[in-house]
């Protein structure tokens, strides 16, 4: 499509008006109105996120003194608001640093003695090959990684590939956020920034969503640094992402209109958190405090841990330990809004299941709604690894190579149709459920099973239907060892992940 130079003669109009004004029968020779053209740009351009583009445009009469400016707005922008100045050089190197749509690149050249411009108009659109795909945490004895799989493309070892580096220690948790704020050194400018969060025993990095590219590094991101780089969990809150190091939880805020790129909350207390725990990202996380035996919950708005009411059943000094914790969804567009945890007796065989409310949004409301007494002769409670069906009071674990399945309604337990190869040793296990809004046709609940053997993985994806698993539909592998697998979509249709609990 061929764009029309528009040319704006802002101070030639007046003066054509003034001279009008008088009645001469004279012969004079005017000048011809100065005629801007741009040339030497594409009309479109389609590129991903951290490519350069060489923008080199032609503006004559070339014996003229210009002004020059560029500006980027979203395609579907109708203010000037929305408009944003990139550059006031004629030619330059533009960095791509916008999130994955559709924009439009314009540029201006004004004559500076007369005020006359022109600009043309050019699409920009954004786009990358790690928009939609699976993140997979992964470990190894040099370090942990992670690798990138979608439907056109097998990114491996993307930490390492794209920084030279692994991230120190053994693999622990993904999050992703919208709402990170990276320092752009060519605008001079915080932007917010598409970014996934990856946390090792030994390490935490912000990582750019379309690159892989590290945009903080572990020390640039706690105000105050903890003593001993010691990394226990990584897990969300609403708008928070929360970090446990030491035992000692810090806090960062992801708001998209107030910058913080640091963990600037410390949670103060003698405490030591379960390694199980319940994050729906809506409202306040489930934690479990081993030293109390009491569930709790932290926060940006208290620089304590803080413990929820009491009530009956009471969630306060249980003396019990978790076993083990899951989230369920008694809707599509409700996850998580349940909680399932098993409780053991101290110094017992005695087992409960607490239901809780997934969706705390406050301390000052006790969340158990039910216990219920477990038989302890289940083999679920015996397995190493467990995953909840999001959909029902299904728990799925291991024993040996076969799956099993143990149904907490009626406290029976019987085998799945899923035998591991020989030899293969389960790291992971996890129900993932993806149901954005509206789009039903990309809907899925998957059994994810991760398996190791000689060093390198299996990552099966088990489709779940009525509670029945099936046969893989996906397999993905690769070397070192899972700790976890998230989906992950940003597109024209919105952002979406399964980086639930």
């Amino acid at each position: 499509m061929i764009m029309k130079t528009k040319i704006y003669a802002l101070m030639a109009l007046p003066l054509f008006l003034l001279v009008s004004c008088f009645s001469d029968d004279s012969n004079y020779d005017y000048a011809e109105p100065l005629d801007i053209q741009v040339e030497g740009i594409q009309d479109q351009y389609t590129v991903s996120p951290g490519d350069v583009i060489q923008l080199r445009p032609t503006v004559t009469p070339a014996n003229r003194d210009y002004e020059y400016f560029w500006t980027i707005t979203p395609a579907s922008a109708q203010t000037l608001a929305a408009i944003d100045t990139v550059s006031t050089e004629q030619s330059w190197d533009y960095t791509v640093d916008r999130s994955i749509g559709a924009y439009k690149l314009r540029f201006c050249a004004k004559d500076k003695q007369t005020g006359i411009f022109a600009y043309k108009e050019y699409n920009l659109n954004v786009s990358t090959d790690m928009a939609t795909g699976w993140w997979v945490l992964k470990g190894d004895a040099e370090g942990t990684d992670i690798d990138f799989f979608s439907d056109s493309k097998v990114k491996r070892n993307l930490v390492s590939s794209v920084n030279g580096r692994k991230m120190q220690g053994d693999p622990l948790n993904l999050h992703f956020t919208l709402e990170y704020w990276v320092f752009n050194e060519s605008t001079l400018r915080d932007v917010q920034t598409t970014t996934v969060f990856a946390a090792s025993s030994g390490d935490i990095v912000a990582l750019d969503y379309f690159t892989g590219k590290i945009v903080a590094g572990y020390d640039d991101l706690f105000v105050d640094l903890p003593a001993h780089r010691n990394v226990q969990a990584m897990f969300a809150g609403p708008s928070d992402v929360h970090v446990c190091v030491d035992n000692t939880v810090y806090t960062m805020f992801n708001s998209r209109y107030n910058i913080y790129k640091q963990f600037i909350i410390k949670t103060l207390g003698d405490y030591r958190l379960s390694p199980y725990r319940h994050c729906s990202h809506a409202t306040l996380p489930l934690l479990f405090d081993e030293k109390t035996s009491s569930f709790c919950s932290v926060s940006r708005n208290s620089p304590n841990l803080d413990f929820f009411a009491d009530g009956t059943p009471s969630p306060k000094n249980l003396d019990m330990d978790m076993i083990y914790m899951g989230g369920k969804s008694t809707t599509a567009t409700s996850q998580g809004d349940v909680a399932l945890a098993v409780m053991k007796k101290k110094k017992a065989d005695d087992y409960q299941l607490f239901t809780l409310n997934g969706y705390a949004s406050s301390v000052s409301r006790n969340p158990v709604q039910e216990v219920t007494a477990l038989n302890s002769n289940l083999q679920m409670l015996k397995a190493d690894y467990r995953a909840l069906n999001q959909n029902n009071n299904i728990i799925y674990f291991f024993k040996g190579n076969q799956l099993w399945a143990c149904n907490l309604d009626n406290q029976s337990e019987s085998e799945e149709n899923i035998v591991l190869p020989a030899g293969e040793e389960v790291t992971y296990m996890e129900f993932l459920k993806y149901s954005p809004y509206g789009l039903n046709d990309s809907w899925f609940d998957y059994l994810a099973i991760a398996t190791v053997k000689d060093g390198n993985y299996k990552l099966y994806l088990h489709p779940v239907s009525a509670a029945r698993v099936l046969p893989a539909e996906k397999t993905f592998e690769g070397k070192g060892r899972v700790k976890r697998a998230c989906f992950m979509e940003q597109s024209s249709r919105g952002t979406y992940t399964t980086t639930l609990f």
